[in-house]
């Protein structure tokens, strides 16, 4: 792997920790997830524009089709999970089960080569990810989280084939997300106007700066997927772990000795992955 495609997912991995734990902080979470789909997709428009990359083939369209339906799965299922589970236990849950979820399916639709070092790396980021589990109060949470695990397993496989198939990063992510957005709209119920409006008054400025957070994260994922494959990339970017970590070590959150352990196998990991 290039140093520029591990700059690019390590860079993701900081925007994603930042944009999900902007996201926890909201009061509701599946209101301020649509506010931040559509904000992100609004400024990956605008990029397609100013870039002039914007290339979409008709060979694509079943995949992007497919990829907007599981980011909608992703979105509602992310914001039922951390609205109902600790961080820690929503985020290891998800992201160590997509994990170990994503590595077989690579292999077997895109002939990723395991050696042992990255199946060394896979494994221990995704113990250090379980490892942040400390127990599930809500089964509506637990559901939510095994829920957002398949979509996480599932979107890097479509993004792949789409990117295959010559559609640009920029139209693949902003048509993703404009179609995973009527998904979260309809969960929202008959009281989504009112629910969105009072997510915007309550946290504007938390939930722009989270939907440039997310756009990047997104982006730079993709620009990483056009050259590697998605079981390396997708561990690659768990590795976000450590920087939720440090954030939360930053804003005042004591580090346990759990939390410890996991970001030192979810290191370990990475640090395998990126030499393999």
């Amino acid at each position: 792997m290039t140093t520029l495609a591990l700059i690019a997912i390590f860079s993701s991995a900081v925007f994603h920790a930042a944009w999900n734990a902007l996201l926890k902080k909201t009061s509701d979470p599946a209101a301020a997830s649509v506010v931040i789909v559509f904000g992100a997709a609004s400024l990956t428009v605008l990029l397609a524009i100013f870039t002039g990359q914007a290339h979409v083939t008709s060979v694509g369209l079943p995949w992007l089709v497919a990829t907007g339906l599981i980011e909608g799965l992703y979105f509602v299922t992310l914001s039922v999970a951390l609205a109902r589970l600790p961080l820690g236990t929503a985020y290891g849950i998800s992201r160590g089960a997509g994990l170990l979820m994503v590595w077989p399916l690579s292999i077997l639709l895109f002939h990723e080569v395991l050696d042992w070092r990255s199946g060394m790396g896979a494994l221990l980021l995704g113990a250090g990810l379980l490892a942040l589990v400390q127990g599930v109060g809500s089964l509506r949470g637990l559901a939510g989280a095994a829920g957002c695990a398949v979509a996480i397993a599932l979107y890097p496989l479509g993004y792949k084939r789409a990117l295959l198939a010559g559609i640009d990063p920029y139209p693949l992510f902003a048509i993703s997300l404009g179609l995973a957005l009527p998904v979260q709209l309809a969960l929202l119920r008959t009281d989504r106007v009112a629910r969105l409006g009072a997510a915007w008054r309550r946290d504007r400025s938390r939930l722009s700066l989270a939907a440039a957070l997310c756009a990047a994260s997104f982006l730079l994922f993709l620009v990483a997927l056009q050259k590697n494959g998605p079981g390396r990339v997708t561990a690659l970017r768990n590795s976000s772990v450590l920087f939720a970590t440090l954030f939360g070590w930053w804003g005042g959150d004591r580090i346990s000795a759990r939390t410890a352990s996991s970001a030192v196998l979810v290191a370990a990991g990475a640090v395998l992955l990126s030499w393999s």
